[in-house]
């Protein structure tokens, strides 16, 4: 298993081109065009158009602020609620996000559809958890909140606050522990065998 550690000043903040809001990419996995995954996290300061990714899947989970609903033009609403649950919606058509309070904190994942699988995971973290090493499975790790450390082996790895890590599958059967306290995301990516999820 291979661990990237990705901390806040790696993730580099980008204002929309509205102005509405910014984003600020933790992992994007695949070309630059076209990428197989990416996950970030937005902060909306005014109700906004989100943009549209035709071919891909979503995943939203509100982390602060809200509230946050997303209107389609089907007349569909998706409230992001409650706190630290995901919600799953198409990429296209790209619904509107109306903000009812004065700021939301969203974790967004986006992934291509078709070869590739994606479980969004928000969870508390109390004591530790285990993470298998397994072929074509990959591990993103976020500290929401708290504090924590993952052992691989003889390899220790402190989390805190906004801090991340990418833990790549080799299939050697090695087991890594996430051990601490505080609410954590965690995404299980699988692909195919002809998929790459090299970061770049």
């Amino acid at each position: 298993m291979r661990i990237t550690a990705i901390p806040p000043q790696m993730q580099t903040p980008l204002p929309w081109r509205n102005g509405l809001g910014s984003t600020r990419e933790i992992v994007r996995a695949g070309p630059e065009d076209g990428f197989l995954w990416r996950a970030s996290i937005a902060r909306v300061d005014a109700s906004a158009p989100f943009s549209a990714f035709p071919g891909y899947q979503r995943w939203s989970c509100l982390l602060d602020g809200g509230p946050l609903v997303l209107a389609f033009a089907d007349g569909t609403r998706l409230p992001l609620e409650p706190r630290m649950r995901a919600h799953a919606y198409p990429g296209h058509p790209a619904p509107l996000g109306m903000l009812e309070g004065e700021f939301a904190i969203v974790f967004n994942v986006m992934a291509a559809r078709g070869g590739v699988e994606v479980q969004v995971l928000p969870r508390p973290l109390v004591g530790g958890m285990l993470l298998f090493d397994q072929l074509h499975t990959d591990w993103l790790i976020y500290l929401i909140s708290g504090d924590a450390a993952l052992r691989l082996g003889e390899q220790r790895h402190w989390l805190g606050e906004q801090h991340a890590l990418l833990l790549q599958g080799d299939g050697d059967g090695s087991r890594a522990v996430l051990e601490g306290g505080g609410e954590v995301m965690l995404v299980k990516i699988q692909t195919t065998g002809e998929t790459s999820t090299s970061s770049s």
